[in-house]
């Protein structure tokens, strides 16, 4: 025979027996969702930078043909940074290299000769 046991009632505050729980102390169920699944795995995703063409993508499917035509492979779940250094030019060294070029300065720019 299951062993019985007495917990206190969250309506009336008193003890019942699990076994003989009265009826109109039953809490309700909570109510549900009409839909027929509680998560959906959508496609979309915030831009995405793909290493391989440098494009953002914001679909999770392009992204993955993109990885996988390139021969790469998806693996874990970290989020990308952009951790590429950009070379911030001020007004200043604008007008630097313009003063450099009026006063007659010219870069020495070598051509390589290209191998036959």
């Amino acid at each position: 025979m299951p062993r019985t046991r007495f917990r206190r009632c969250r309506a009336c505050g008193e003890y019942h027996w699990t076994d003989a729980w009265p009826a109109n102390h039953v809490e309700p169920q909570p109510e549900r969702s009409a839909l027929p699944a509680p998560m959906l795995a959508l496609d979309t995703m915030d831009a995405l930078w793909h290493p391989h063409d440098g494009r953002l993508y914001e679909s999770k499917s392009e992204f993955r043909a993109i990885t996988k035509a390139s021969g790469g492979e998806e693996v874990g779940n970290d989020t990308q940074t952009d951790n590429r250094k950009v070379d911030t030019v001020t007004r200043d060294d604008v007008g630097e290299a313009i003063q450099k070029l009026n006063q007659g300065y010219r870069p020495n720019v070598q051509s390589e000769a290209l191998p036959n």
